[in-house]
């Protein structure tokens, strides 16, 4: 079959050059042991050094050809190989369906010659095989991919979706643990790359943890994969974010008879939702997108939480931390496109934060960390006033603030954050009434003083 489509490429180009326009096979897609690599090496020739030549109207003209080419076909048979090969093609109606096939064939046979070098040679370094198989990704999408579509084609799509969103209630995507959050953008959309951002112990785990929750309560499987803790670790927040559990209580395992009753159920709960950990050591940006890659084949739903970026590696070898962050950074946004789910990284900020009166973070916090501000199509910092100033009057109040929200503008969120359970609550509409007026008596108070 990949002899026949080769004989079919070849013969619709010769038909009409003006496919090689949309053409994106090289000599090297086509079977080494056969005849057709040097006339794709002809053909790609002519096309770059004859089209629009003073005299010549067509750049693959038989006569022509045999005038430039003659020494070299003569060892696949010569001129008349190259006319058998235009005549044998009745129509060039299938010519993108013939270039699938060579390409296919193309990464099969190197993904062969790759494991079979890997096995041969026992020098060779397991990292650069997946290297190569990487490339044979990328090749394969390229073939797949159709690159150009017409607008039209693109609008059909978007009517639909609008017509589904419209059938739905307010949360076209994930639903997160925010109603607010929600409400703003939809919740979390599919191929959002999406960066929770704050310095340590503000409640980064505890946010996507309780969004985890509200995603799999929803419907949608989860994916969580933590390069800080063990998974048993990652569970017991779990367990304390759905059941309000002071932690230290269920690490000491000092338990009320309440806090016990509130632990099975939360155990009962999680039971039937899912959600998957990967705790794996080492966990490098490669691992997870082989994860992802399987769990996207079973799951159609599926959403993808990492805590968090700057502790994943990767296979690569890079100069220095900033060129990781960025590779890895960059990975994140194209697994969102390439498997089309939402991923939510965590991202540490710099301490320059903490050097200004106002010690909300920054985008500029996050440079220190790469291109990240960049890669992100969401950006979420979060901050809390009790965590720097004890007296505060936002006791128990945690800011989601969204600093860059492509497609849904900027703003900043409130909720409700238990420090001791990890619990985050919405503020309903008397709750902000009242921290209104609790932020003004407080500040009242301190201008008396």
């Amino acid at each position: 079959m990949s002899l026949e489509a080769e004989q079919a490429v070849l013969g619709s180009l010769l038909k009409n050059s003006e496919l090689m326009d949309t053409c994106y096979l090289t000599p090297n897609d086509f079977d080494p042991e056969g005849p057709h690599t040097i006339v794709m090496e002809m053909l790609s020739w002519a096309n770059e050094h004859l089209s629009g030549k003073p005299g010549i109207t067509d750049p693959f003209d038989i006569k022509v050809l045999g005038e430039e080419w003659g020494k070299e076909l003569s060892v696949i048979g010569g001129l008349s190989y190259i006319v058998d090969l235009r005549d044998s093609v009745p129509t060039t109606a299938n010519f993108d369906y013939y270039q699938k096939i060579i390409r296919q064939a193309n990464i099969q046979r190197q993904a062969l010659l790759t494991f079979r070098k890997a096995v041969s040679d026992g020098s060779v370094d397991v990292g650069d095989v997946k290297d190569q198989l990487e490339k044979l990704q990328d090749l394969q999408n390229q073939g797949i991919n159709d690159g150009m579509v017409q607008i039209a084609d693109v609008l059909e799509g978007h009517h639909k979706e609008i017509m589904a969103r419209g059938s739905r209630s307010g949360v076209t995507g994930v639903k997160t643990a925010s109603e607010d959050f929600d409400e703003m953008s939809g919740g979390h959309q599919k191929s959002d790359f999406i960066i929770v951002a704050a310095r340590p112990s503000i409640g980064k785990t505890a946010l996507i943890v309780n969004d985890s929750i509200a995603a799999a309560k929803a419907g949608n499987t989860v994916g969580f994969f933590s390069g800080e803790m063990p998974a048993k670790d990652v569970a017991e927040r779990f367990i304390c974010g759905i059941g309000n559990i002071d932690s230290k209580k269920v690490r000491t395992g000092l338990l009320t008879e309440n806090d016990w009753d509130s632990y099975s159920k939360s155990m009962a709960i999680l039971d039937g939702l899912p959600i998957y950990i990967d705790d794996s050591p080492g966990m490098t940006v490669e691992y997870i997108w082989r994860q992802v890659k399987s769990m996207s084949k079973k799951h159609a739903n599926l959403i993808i939480y990492i805590d968090y970026l700057q502790l994943i590696e990767s296979e690569k070898k890079f100069n220095n931390t900033a060129d990781r962050v960025n590779y890895i950074s960059k990975q994140f946004k194209k697994m969102a496109r390439t498997f089309n789910i939402p991923v939510v990284a965590i991202s540490s900020v710099g301490r320059k934060c903490e050097d200004r009166q106002d010690k909300r973070p920054l985008m500029s916090d996050l440079r220190e960390s790469g291109n990240i501000e960049f890669d992100a199509d969401i950006i979420i910092f979060l901050y809390r006033d009790d965590y720097y100033y004890p007296d505060a009057a936002k006791k128990g109040i945690i800011e989601l603030i969204v600093a860059k929200g492509r497609k849904i503008g900027t703003g900043i969120l409130e909720m409700m954050f238990n420090r001791k359970t990890g619990r985050f609550l919405n503020l309903t509409k008397d709750d902000k009434e009242k921290l209104v007026e609790k932020v003004r008596e407080h500040e009242q108070s301190h201008k008396r003083r």
